[in-house]
């Protein structure tokens, strides 16, 4: 037997692969193997080891719904196809979890469509008023979830001036994301989010002066650190940011989408926009979209 474990091996495989994964996703990939691993008391290669209709079982015995279950499976698939064992069955179970994650998600949103959320004027009353009050940095985050679909992730970024990001080597830059400041614009560069294997880098241009004012206000930097003046942690992101509240509400990244949505139904060209606004988050295609929150047509 190889002295090296079959997560390692994954690991490796995927790092040195022509399109390697990031670093997020090789640490989520060991973090659900150790899961399993602790949890059941499981020792050695045991995914090698195992008939995938135990894996399969195994899968369908976690108390959790079916976006979560997805994720295991798929660090089980890759391990046996790694080994060119046979997935066949674990494939077509992956099916059923995925016809599944649509019906869950298609029911949370239309729970969040019944909620009396904010309209979309009170959220850019809220975050105007950020920006009178200088409040920059919870103006700059809040307005850059708001405009562009963004979950809280993209905004743990740094602010750079335009000459020093173009001196960073691309290794740098990798899983990192930045608010590159220009003479007369910015651009947001999101390396590092949720859906980057699926769609890449991001690279949004901001051609709002109160933007730029902002960030040459600020200076190169982090925009968010902990207590200890450290850089905050991705999975620590939703306790320094802070969305709209009032006594009624504690709005989300996932609730800014949502009301954004419904507002540009209601506005010309909304089909061209939501494409776009589905872009910028790095989500859905717009059909699948419209499977969730059944879009009105063109005007």
């Amino acid at each position: 037997m190889s002295s090296t474990s079959e997560i390692d091996m994954l690991l490796n495989l995927k790092q040195s692969q022509d399109k390697p994964v990031s670093t997020a996703t090789l640490n989520k990939y060991k973090s659900q193997y150790n899961h399993l691993t602790k949890t059941n008391d499981f020792a050695g290669d045991w995914i090698t080891c195992t008939d995938e209709k135990e894996l399969i079982e195994l899968i369908k015995s976690l108390d959790m719904k079916s976006a979560g279950k997805m994720g295991y499976l798929n660090v089980i698939l890759l391990i046996k196809q790694m080994k060119a064992q046979p997935t066949d069955l674990m494939i077509k179970y992956r099916e059923t979890l995925f016809k599944q994650k649509d019906i869950d998600t298609g029911a949370k949103i239309k729970d969040k469509q019944n909620q009396n959320l904010p309209s979309y004027k009170e959220i850019e009353d809220f975050i105007n008023k950020l920006y009178k009050n200088g409040d920059w940095i919870r103006f700059l985050y809040n307005w850059l979830i708001f405009s562009y679909g963004l979950r809280n992730k993209d905004v743990n970024l740094e602010i750079i001036s335009a000459d020093k990001f173009n001196k960073l080597k691309p290794e740098n830059k990798i899983d990192k994301n930045f608010l590159v400041v220009k003479k007369t614009e910015c651009e947001l560069v999101v390396d590092s989010y949720k859906t980057k294997n699926s769609y890449g880098t991001k690279y949004i241009k901001i051609r709002s002066r109160k933007i730029l004012k902002v960030c040459q206000l600020l200076g190169d930097g982090l925009i968010l650190m902990n207590s200890k003046n450290e850089p905050v942690d991705d999975s620590q992101i939703s306790n320094h940011l802070k969305l709209f509240m009032n006594e009624e509400h504690h709005l989300t990244e996932t609730d800014y989408f949502k009301i954004n949505i419904l507002y540009i139904q209601t506005q010309n060209d909304c089909i061209n926009r939501l494409t776009a606004l589905c872009n910028t988050r790095g989500s859905k295609n717009i059909n699948n979209i419209n499977n969730y929150y059944n879009l009105c047509e063109d005007k």
